[in-house]
């Protein structure tokens, strides 16, 4: 039987500067070599991937946007340094806003710099054989490069990045992508909170049966996911609705001190308002059905091309295009859906096999065929994205005529990692994509995909933000099917109103807010500049790339780009992250936290691993006869109980022994003094009454059993009067503390000093007046 035990826990106490070894965490993305990538981190030496002792996932969505922090804990087993190779696939619309490690459990954030500046610090640190990081984004990657970690030793880092959410109908969808390796982390703990403006109706994730989701304050979501010893065999898919008008325009402005505000406007097109009238369409499905679909993506690409043929309407038209390494059409023009053509669609893809290369390129040319004539065409693409087959020597190099999908809707059934949409997107700019995620959670995907194929349209589509407002960004596309939004981020100095505008089925669409100058309240700005940077930096980021021969004008743009960046802490085109430890890290002292473990002497390694993902080496103590081992609570750590899992190590075989639980504290124990004594001064060598009692109550109101805070946590009570210290006494069960104290001191004003310490060492004080005669 191995039992663990901790000793109370306080806050580490800083040290003071010292000087410190230089470390550098820089950003580029031309130094990195490609490895495969599991979506929750891979990382990997030379040898084949490093063990991954722990992967936490911490998201926060507030509205449409959800903030990320993905941190990894990998361990060396060899008796060699080596150098690491990271990389994590981000998701659409992502950009990577922070990155960290930690040093001797004290968390280091990255600052963002120039590309070339942070290139060159790594290198030079590299060289000298210092400890390195070298982080940045490629396409739709982010990849870091590690210098380098030592033999039997671990490394903590932590990605974090932003994405916006689409929404269908007031429902959205968050994906973490599972992870693809055989490097699957030894424990894994995921936390998905939701909450904004608007209150959570339900909530799922229909891929993970054991996740648990809770109400939170506000009428949030909280989803929590642990896994010892197994990855995610499903993406993690949670998704959630809220309630929302059919045209829903809602708008939220935020003050910033010492700046103008953030103002966010967003409208969605989420229900039909006059269902009964509806427009024939044309709709073409493109399947790919080259190798790389083979499985559950083709299987599953199949299920939505038949349930969007079955849900046509007889005066719609269609077609269906088949490719691999060919591409070949089942009509020689768009067909009526009238159901002898159906049933021909059907029987087309009931012997569908994956083979071959993928020809998505002549696939768009017999679609945009097809398609060139008509006023209300739908093009549906169900594929993983990775053309190989007639598009030269560059795989995504199509050649497309744009012009024939002029007045078509694209929309994207993606059968690969989110993200890995760009180029499509790239291609068909006003493209609406739904990423296909494996599992159960698919079925519901396959469903929004039919709906989108045969979504009516808002026609000239307008959005005017009109007042103090400056700066604003986003996609403004002049028409917007059902399921799509609109969404702008601007600067506002004052009030302001927005305004939408546009025709569907013939009839007019008006809505409109108006804003009153935002103040700054203290509670932040929700993320919103960051929002409108990210947009702003996108925006200058295309115009860079199209100016193609104007040097000057793309150099004031690179500029704009490199101070964005910086001050909004965004790896770009141009900007990377250095990071320099210019204080010396916390060390472990005597008195810091210990874990103490029972374990067989003979164990050939016992270690914890704690929540922040921090690995804590035991070491055997001869004089007690136990494992010993001592950490650091990292700054910013929430008060609160937590977990730590110990593991004991025999004949070379990792057992997982139970876990041990502790507390942070770092709040003091509230307390008032009183002292009992009459109007006016008391004589020398009289006793002074002293009581001392909780501010706080701990039982709720009276004749219940509610207790409204923990087991009062007090080590020590003490008063001081002159240079005597006194140590009160509880009164039985009570919550009182009291003493009598002698007054032995000269006549004159004292200062009667209370001292309440708690077991993590906090302490409070209270002070009384007493006069001596």
């Amino acid at each position: 039987m191995i039992r663990a035990d901790v000793t109370p826990h306080r806050r580490p106490t800083p040290l003071p500067a010292l000087a410190a070894l230089l470390t550098l965490l820089t950003v580029t993305a031309g130094l990195l070599w490609a490895t495969p990538a599991a979506a929750a981190g891979v990382a990997r030496a030379a040898g084949g991937p490093l063990r991954t002792a722990y992967s936490h996932v911490r998201t926060t969505v507030d509205g449409d946007v959800a903030r990320t922090e993905v941190t990894q804990v990998f361990v060396n087993d060899l008796d060699t340094p080596v150098e690491v190779s990271f990389g994590f696939p981000l998701p659409a619309d992502a950009t990577v806003t922070g990155f960290a490690e930690w040093r001797d459990g004290r968390r280091v954030d990255a600052a963002a710099t120039a590309k070339d500046a942070a290139e060159a610090a790594y290198d030079a640190a590299a060289d000298r054989g210092e400890r390195a990081a070298l982080v940045g984004t490629e396409g739709d990657r982010f990849r870091m490069k590690l210098m380098a970690v030592p033999p039997r030793g671990s490394r903590r880092v932590a990605l974090q990045y932003v994405q916006t959410l689409p929404a269908l109908g007031g429902e959205r969808t968050y994906v973490f992508p599972a992870d693809d390796s055989t490097a699957l982390p030894s424990l894994l703990d995921i936390e998905v909170r939701v909450g904004g403006d608007r209150p959570v109706l339900a909530a799922e994730a229909p891929n993970q049966p054991d996740a648990r989701i809770d109400a939170t304050a506000g009428d949030g979501r909280v989803v929590r996911l642990s896994r010892d010893r197994e990855g995610l065999a499903h993406d993690l898919v949670v998704r959630w609705r809220e309630p929302a008008e059919p045209l829903d325009l809602a708008v939220r402005a935020v003050g910033v001190p010492d700046g103008a505000g953030v103002v966010e406007a967003r409208f969605a097109f989420n229900a039909d308002p006059w269902p009964e009238i509806r427009a024939p369409r044309d709709v073409v499905i493109v399947l790919d059905a080259s190798l790389s679909m083979a499985g559950a993506p083709l299987q599953r690409a199949v299920e939505a091309a038949r349930k969007i043929v079955a849900g046509l309407d007889p005066a719609d038209r269609f077609d269906v295009v088949l490719f691999s390494d060919s591409a070949a059409a089942l009509g020689d023009d768009l067909m009526d859906a009238d159901r002898a053509n159906r049933a021909l669609a059907d029987a087309a893809l009931d012997d569908l096999r994956a083979r071959g290369r993928s020809d998505l390129q002549g696939a768009l040319k017999l679609a945009g065929e097809r398609l060139r004539d008509s006023q209300d065409g739908v093009l549906v693409l169900l594929t993983d994205g990775q053309p190989t087959a007639s598009a030269g020597g560059d795989p995504f190099g199509l050649s497309v005529d744009l012009a024939a999908f002029a007045r078509t809707r694209v929309v994207l059934g993606h059968f690969n990692y989110p993200g890995r949409d760009h180029d499509l997107r790239a291609l068909f700019s006003d493209l609406q994509g739904r990423y296909v995620p494996d599992g159960p959670a698919g079925e519901a995907v396959v469903g929004e995909l039919v709906a989108l194929a045969v979504a009516p349209v808002i026609e000239d589509l307008s959005v005017e933000v009109d007042g103090a407002v400056f700066a604003v960004h986003g996609a403004l596309p002049s028409r917007l099917p059902l399921g799509a939004h609109v969404r702008l981020v601007g600067r506002l100095d004052g009030p302001a109103t927005v305004r939408v505008g546009g025709w569907l089925h013939g009839r007019r669409v008006d809505r409109e807010v108006a804003l009153d100058t935002p103040v700054a309240d203290g509670r932040g700005d929700r993320g919103l500049q960051v929002e409108w940077a990210r947009l702003r930096v996108a925006a200058l980021q295309a115009e860079w790339q199209a100016l193609d021969d104007d040097e000057p004008a793309r150099a004031a743009l690179a500029n704009e780009i490199k101070d964005l960046g910086t001050r909004f802490s965004l790896a770009t085109r141009f900007t990377s992250y250095v990071l320099t430890d210019s204080l010396a890290p916390d060390r472990i002292k005597p008195g810091d936290p210990e874990i103490r473990v029972h374990a067989p002497a003979s164990a050939e390694r016992v270690f914890a691993i704690l929540p922040w993902g921090e690995v804590v080496e035991a070491a055997w103590a001869d004089d007690e006869g136990l494992w010993l081992g001592r950490f650091l609570v990292p700054r910013g750590t929430p008060d609160g109980l937590y977990r730590a899992r110990i593991f004991v190590v025999t004949q070379g075989e990792s057992a997982y022994r139970g876990a041990l639980f502790f507390r942070v504290d770092s709040q003091p124990p509230p307390f008032t003094l009183v002292v009992d004594r009459e109007d006016g001064p008391v004589a020398g060598g009289d006793l002074l009454y002293v009581q001392a009692y909780p501010t706080e109550p701990r039982l709720g109101a009276e004749g219940t059993d509610r207790i409204d805070r923990d087991p009062l946590d007090l080590r020590r009570l003490t008063v001081r009067l002159g240079e005597q210290d006194y140590t009160l006494s509880r009164v039985g069960d009570a919550e009182v503390w009291e003493a009598w104290i002698p007054v032995d001191v000269p006549p004159g004003t004292h200062t009667l000093r209370m001292i309440a310490t708690d077991w993590a060492r906090n302490s409070v004080t209270a002070e009384a007046v007493v006069d001596v005669e």
